[in-house]
């Protein structure tokens, strides 16, 4: 593993970096926000796309406390008693079912619900940790990797993924040396980016979203979407980019 020129090549730069750098031809709602968020983070120029859901977290025993009526502060909980739960199944503790056409709407709601449930509507459950953003889990990435033959890429690291946080760091490497990333000491979670040198698949975790996009080939979306022990669902590319306007006279 080694440190490149920290320069990320023009095809992927202004989705890994911190932006928003692209324009979309078209306007962002709460329904369409996957799909429009997919052209603002992800080249659009791979055969297939796929969206993956970062889970969230429930300390079920600290819930079942409070639940008794015990009282229980933020500060007394163990945070390797957190475990991790699937969007599906985290809906469904809230009488919601899962499509990903309604995803991003119904977690505001559960959101907004769990606000209001306390008895100040600042309050939030501390034993609820919703979807991590701009960090996609290391089981995910792993079973992503597990799809893709062991090659050279880069791992890319923004400005805030950086202990000091001053500047982008580019790794290089074969996909079996990812762990040796998290015994790094300049470095924090998991990479923004993930690519290799001839374009043929990327991964991108925008720092602000609670999901992670992958583009590569139609083989390789389909083997990691038919896999239901992680959200991953192929999704489709319905915005296009917005090109600049030649003001030229």
């Amino acid at each position: 593993m080694t440190e490149t020129n920290n320069i990320l090549p023009d095809w992927i730069k202004r989705q890994a970096t911190l932006g928003p750098n692209v324009k979309v031809d078209g306007q962002q709602t709460d329904d369409n926000s996957f799909w429009y968020l997919l052209t603002v983070c992800c080249p659009l120029i791979f055969e297939s796309y796929a969206i993956i859901l970062h889970p969230y977290w429930i300390n079920w025993k600290a819930k079942d406390l409070i639940t008794s009526g015990l009282t229980l502060t933020e500060d007394q909980l163990d945070n390797k008693d957190f475990k991790r739960i699937s969007w599906t199944d985290f809906f469904r503790i809230f009488d919601y079912e899962f499509n990903l056409k309604t995803a991003n709407q119904t977690q505001e709601k559960i959101r907004q619900q769990l606000l209001n449930s306390g008895t100040k509507k600042t309050d939030w459950p501390v034993y609820i940790w919703f979807s991590g953003e701009g960090n996609c889990e290391t089981e995910e990435l792993k079973f992503i990797f597990s799809k893709i033959a062991d090659q050279e890429v880069n791992f890319y690291y923004c400005l805030l993924k950086t202990q000091k946080w001053e500047e982008e760091k580019i790794f290089k490497g074969k996909l079996s040396e990812f762990e040796k990333l998290s015994l790094n000491s300049e470095l924090r979670e998991n990479p923004t980016a993930i690519y290799p040198d001839d374009k043929s698949w990327c991964i991108v975790s925008d720092y602000d979203l609670p999901f992670t996009y992958v583009g590569g080939t139609k083989e390789l979306i389909d083997s990691l979407t038919t896999n239901r022990n992680f959200d991953i669902y192929e999704i489709e590319p319905i915005f296009k980019e917005q090109l600049e306007k030649n003001t030229s006279h």
